[in-house]
């Protein structure tokens, strides 16, 4: 009997990396060390409160199927955020503007809805789906 909970909770630990790489996770990256290659008419502008008075010192980044989402604000300070997408090299391989929120708080994955939900400045949200980050 014991040699059966052993197989059993070692099919677990084995079989969790794999089903960790079919989730969309959020990582905490520096602000200080975004991807080099930035567009131009963007900031990384990470908030440490929803009342945006002092930038994080960590960025929420999304990852999905070998891609890192990077959620920046533009320039112009409009109430967007762009989802730029990045592949294992460092490539942009997607860049979208999703309306509604601005300055980055936080990120919450949910494998039930398979959505991210990112919330920003004054707690407004914008909600993606996981297909939106992947490849």
């Amino acid at each position: 009997m014991q040699h059966l909970k052993l197989a059993a909770a070692l099919a677990v630990f084995v079989a969790t990396p794999a089903l960790a790489a079919e989730h969309a996770t959020v990582d905490y990256i520096p602000r200080a060390t975004p991807p080099a290659n930035v567009p131009g008419d963007m900031n990384v502008t990470c908030a440490a409160t929803p009342d945006f008075k002092a930038l994080a010192v960590k960025c929420p980044v999304i990852r999905y199927q070998g891609m890192t989402t990077w959620v920046f604000s533009y320039k112009d300070n409009r109430w967007s955020m762009a989802l730029v997408t990045y592949d294992g090299a460092g490539k942009i391989v997607r860049n979208t503007e999703h309306k509604g929120a601005r300055y980055i708080v936080n990120a919450v994955s949910s494998p039930k809805t398979q959505m991210v939900t990112i919330s920003g400045q004054d707690n407004k949200v914008i909600t993606v789906p996981w297909s939106e980050f992947g490849k």
